[in-house]
């Protein structure tokens, strides 16, 4: 069993999505990998599938998102003009990925990447979307300064 660099999957697939590499995404992906977005229900099975919807993804351009930091053991930090990866954790075939993406009419929002992978490439992906808020004033007595990263917008 040969070890994966979570956090340089995790870039990698960042740096293809950001410049619409879409033909290296067979250097990342299972053929039947399986990618869920299960707020709305969708799932997308097969490399030419999750492709597509990149690919028609209305309005997506290049540099739409960017890698603010990448966490792992020990901490290293990445920039790159795209796809924001924020804070990887991972080991052996399952792991998670936070990331920063702004969508196409400016809004700034977090995706949490849950994933599987077989024989080192991504095999599923479950992704959950959540767009920035302000906190609300009644919590303001109980909480600490907001961390630098969650506030940072790309």
């Amino acid at each position: 069993m040969t070890s994966t660099d979570h956090r340089q999957l995790l870039n990698r697939w960042g740096e293809v999505i950001t410049n619409r590499e879409w033909d290296s995404l067979a250097e990342l992906v299972q053929p039947d990998a399986v990618l869920e977005y299960p707020q709305s229900g969708e799932r997308f099975r097969g490399i030419a599938n999750i492709r597509a919807t990149f690919e028609q993804y209305p309005d997506l351009g290049a540099g739409s998102t960017h890698v603010d930091e990448i966490i792992g053991n020990p901490t290293a930090y990445a920039l790159t003009p795209s796809y924001t990866l924020i804070g990887v954790d991972g080991s052996g075939d399952t792991g998670a990925a936070v990331s920063r993406v702004i969508y196409p009419d400016g809004t700034s929002w977090f995706a949490l990447l849950i994933y599987e992978l077989r024989e080192g490439l991504l095999s599923r992906i479950r992704a959950y979307f959540a767009p920035d808020f302000d906190p609300p004033d009644w919590r303001a007595p109980f909480r600490e300064a907001p961390s630098p990263v969650a506030r940072t917008k790309p």
